[in-house]
């Protein structure tokens, strides 16, 4: 790939998910770049960081893959750092967004090798349950559950009047 195309990629897919309408069920974004320098990824790790809801979620949807044939997601802590900044910078706007998606695709894809990344997020449900559904039923969302992805992280997160908001970033 040319040097200025794999730089307009990230750009590309932030123009995107600007001019798409995002309501609680269609908040979803993927990116796709090839990785010039494999020599450059990091080994993957593991992390005991995410919370009790975070991991109640995560085997929730293995548990929804396996169900219907497709592999267990990893958890993968790179991806774990990038989804809680994530979700603290929703937090901060009071709203769902996929707001520097590109950039954050790209420095996992830095750090992990990653060839393909998605995301999910979400707010305004009660319960991981109640997020989860809404996922399964939003066609986008549920593209990126049942995905080609080997690896992914949930950042869970209250703001200060309780409510939950929801990352999730997925790759391959």
């Amino acid at each position: 790939m040319f040097p200025s195309m794999r730089l307009a990629l990230p750009t590309i897919a932030l123009i995107i998910t600007f001019l798409s309408s995002c309501s609680k069920n269609e908040n979803f974004s993927d990116y796709e770049d090839n990785i010039e320098n494999p020599s450059s990824k990091t080994t993957l790790a593991s992390s005991e960081t995410h919370n009790e809801i975070e991991t109640e979620l995560f085997n929730m949807i293995n548990n929804h893959r396996s169900s219907i044939g497709l592999n267990e997601m990893e958890f993968e802590s790179t991806t774990y750092y990038y989804a809680g900044l994530h979700t603290e910078y929703m937090i901060e706007k009071g709203n769902t967004s996929h707001a520097k998606f590109g950039e954050r695709a790209e420095n996992i894809s830095k750090r992990t090798g990653a060839v393909f990344v998605a995301e999910n997020v979400a707010k305004d449900y009660d319960t991981i349950t109640d997020a989860f559904e809404a996922w399964l039923d939003s066609p986008g969302h549920r593209k990126n559950l049942e995905g080609n992805f080997d690896y992914s992280a949930i950042s869970i997160k209250r703001n200060s009047n309780g409510d939950l908001y929801f990352t999730q970033v997925f790759f391959r």
